[in-house]
């Protein structure tokens, strides 16, 4: 068997979390000064009794520790505390988190520890072993960054003394989850003297869960504000208790539960299964609150926020949308919204000058924002694949739990919409009374498992079947198939993998051993699905010619490209990719074709609006799919080369490259080369005869600060890094 993680995964010591602790000054606890002084500025002077509790686990001497508790029960900032900790003691700290967005939060929120630590943040590059990342003590990452770090096995390695993991519920996530426990196997056969921390609000089986971590388990329901949840109907909120109580306000059961929330001072956050619903229900509060007698909002400072909104919005359709009901106190929040212009959102909502936020449901993991009632619209949502789908409790107790603003609301309130007297009784049972869902593994299903044997024996992990099989047997998945014959049913499913793999030419094998080819290393090291590796490899080989539409429908044939489904495909871009790849005009051609036209106008210079306007593609979306077609496509090229072919490895960059900067491939120099020159301003210094760095080399900074786009001081700056680069410097 793999060595075990000393100190991270030993025995491990259930611990429930019964009656209230004692009170515990921030004095009195085992920290550098420097940290106990932070926190007094931060204004804690006593731990929360769940935070007691995970202080008496061992959480500040070294211990790993689960803390399941209550949102806005402190265990974040017992994390980010014991990874500073770990950085005073010269050690370093990783804080994994599922979510680009919450990688960024977290590093503000790392900020009000000032010089006491170095603070990071890698979400991207897998291909890299970023060697740069040992200068950080504490370095914030995304789950599939961390395990791709893992896989490279950089040195700096040997340094980290606390591994955090965020929101450790989404190890039942079928696509996230199988990343975790890749994550936690590696570490195990590291053998890393590291603790380990994981944080979540929602596990359902937590004692199984720390006891195949080795962690303790600190598990407690208490919260700073008391929740009260409830169930709306016909103007009255139902209680589990068997009371209920009127609301006052007229309109649509979500808008009325808002408007009531703001007129008593308090602050709403409507979650709605749709894009579409989070406007349609943002405009009927604004509305309302607009027609509502008392003055609910600041209008001065609303405003104010609004004209930031319009500004930082690329689309002016949505940007001028939104900031008319942000100048109203209300903002929508979804996928489509630029994360700048989400950020304006979210902090104008702490700062109470935006009083409601209506978001949709798949977005509540990043929406970290108490309110003081949460208003559950939906308890449905729309899957393209199985249709309409309850969401799960866990869910709800996610959104549930941003209830209540600490030091503002006495109580927190959560409410679930019923549309009829008999849902009442039912979201009453399913989502008020029922009990979260437990965590269930997902890595041992075929494509999981053939990703993450890969990447065991690419990272040098495992170099047979029984070493795959030991790896494996540190998985949630082995953990949990209680069966006598588990053993013997985890070798039989690693075997198929490795066959599998094999076909491809991903793996080869010497009897029990097992070896990556060079093809598998680089797949590997990309962090690409084999299955989708393959299928590029096949697409690549199979080009008759290169042409832009067939290198964008390539990339796009990945599983993890989401496809857009309003709008219409562009012939052109169709028969372009037919003219020279043989591939059956089915239903997902006409899919992969659509979503590489919305890219085809975007890399022919459309504006936002007129995208949107064409295929439903919002700013937010389009940033999506930009962030996905840089990684997958510059992996596409990168296996061209590994084939010897090098018309297409060429060709794969130079559209991977143009999707980046959304230009036309002339502009591509001015683009890369030059700070603070993005698409217009690039095709403003193309047409005005600008057309390479040596042309702006010679220009004069009036010449620039003149055109569209440019003043005295950006021309001053570009005009430099071109004489830099032109070497007339």
């Amino acid at each position: 068997m793999s060595k075990i993680m000393a100190g991270v995964f030993s025995q491990p010591k259930r611990k429930n979390t019964p009656a209230p602790a004692p009170h515990v000054e921030v004095s009195e606890l085992p920290l550098d000064g420097r940290l106990i002084s932070v926190l007094r500025g931060r204004g804690v002077r006593e731990l929360f009794p769940p935070q007691v509790e995970a202080v008496k686990a061992g959480l500040f001497d070294g211990r790993s520790v689960l803390l399941c508790t209550a949102t806005a029960s402190g265990k974040s900032l017992l994390a980010e505390v014991a990874s500073v900790k770990a950085a005073l003691e010269g050690g370093m700290a990783l804080y994994a988190v599922p979510l680009k967005a919450l990688a960024y939060e977290k590093l503000v929120h790392f900020s009000h520890y000032g010089g006491l630590a170095k603070v990071g943040v890698s979400t991207g590059d897998f291909d890299s072993e970023d060697r740069r990342l040992h200068e950080y003590d504490v370095l914030v990452v995304t789950y599939e960054k961390l395990d791709s770090l893992l896989r490279h096995r950089p040195g700096w390695l040997s340094s980290v003394k606390t591994v955090v993991v965020d929101e450790i519920h989404y190890l039942g996530d079928p696509r996230r989850g199988p990343v975790l426990e890749s994550i936690i196997a590696k570490l195990k056969h590291l053998g890393l003297r590291a603790q380990f921390i994981g944080l979540s609000a929602t596990v359902g089986n937590a004692a199984e869960v720390a006891e195949w971590l080795g962690a303790r388990l600190v598990a407690s329901s208490w919260r700073p504000v008391p929740l009260r949840e409830g169930v709306y109907h016909g103007g009255r909120i139902y209680y589990p208790d068997g009371t209920y109580r009127r609301v006052e306000a007229a309109g649509d059961a979500e808008v009325a539960l808002a408007v009531d929330a703001v007129a008593g001072g308090g602050q709403a956050l409507v979650f709605a299964s749709s894009r579409s619903s989070t406007v349609r229900i943002a405009k009927a509060v604004a509305k309302a609150i607009a027609a509502h007698p008392a003055r609910l909002i600041d209008v001065a400072e609303a405003s104010r926020l609004a004209g930031e909104v319009a500004r930082a919005s690329s689309s002016k359709i949505i940007g001028r949308e939104l900031a008319e009901l942000v100048a109203r106190g209300v903002a929508f929040h979804n996928a489509g919204l630029e994360l700048e212009v989400r950020r304006l959102v979210e902090e104008g909502f702490r700062r109470g000058v935006v009083k409601v936020v209506v978001s949709t449901t798949t977005l509540a993991a990043g929406v970290n924002l108490p309110a003081r009632r949460v208003v559950v619209a939906d308890f449905e949502r729309f899957d393209p694949v199985v249709g309409r789908e309850e969401i799960p409790v866990l869910e709800y107790k996610q959104m549930a739990g941003r209830a209540g603003r600490p030091g503002l609301d006495a109580v927190g309130e959560a409410v679930l919409v019923a549309r009829s007297k008999n849902e009442v009784g039912y979201l009453m049972e399913r989502y008020v009374r029922g009990q979260v869902e437990e965590v269930r593994s997902h890595i041992l299903a075929g494509p999981n498992l053939r990703a993450h044997v890969l990447g065991a024996v690419g990272g040098g992990y495992a170099r047979s079947i029984d070493e795959l099989v030991d790896f494996f047997s540190n998985t949630l998945g082995y953990h949990q198939a209680r069966t006598a014959v588990k053993s013997a049913l985890l070798r039989s499913r690693v075997g198929a993998a490795v066959e599998e793999l094999e076909e491809w030419g991903f793996l080869e094998r010497d009897g029990e051993r097992v070896y990556a080819t060079e093809l598998g290393r680089q797949v590997a090291r990309l962090y690409l699905d084999p299955e989708t590796a393959a299928r590029y490899i096949e697409l690549i080989k199979s080009l008759r010619g290169g042409n832009t539409s067939a290198y964008l429908y390539v990339v796009l044939t990945a599983r993890d490209f989401p496809r857009v489904r309003r709008g219409r495909a562009d012939r052109r871009v169709a028969e372009e990719v037919l003219s020279v790849l043989d591939v059956e005009e089915d239903e997902e051609f006409e899919e992969v074709v659509k979503t590489a036209s919305v890219l085809t106008a975007w890399i022919e210079e459309e504006d936002e609006d007129a995208i949107f306007n064409r295929f439903e593609v919002a700013p937010g979306d389009l940033r999506v799919y930009i962030d996905l077609f840089e990684w997958l496509g510059n992996a596409a090229a990168k296996l061209a080369g590994m084939l010897g072919l090098e018309e297409h490895r060429r060709g794969l960059e130079v559209v991977t490259a143009r999707v980046i900067y959304g230009v036309r491939e002339e502009l591509l120099e001015l683009v890369t080369a030059l700070r603070g020159v993005g698409r217009v301003r690039a095709r403003a210094l193309y047409n005005f005869g600008y057309r390479t760095v040596k042309d702006l080399a010679k220009a004069s900074v009036r010449e620039i600060a003149s055109l569209p786009g440019f003043g005295e001081r950006l021309a001053e700056s570009i005009i430099e890094q071109a004489r830099q680069l032109a070497g007339l410097s």
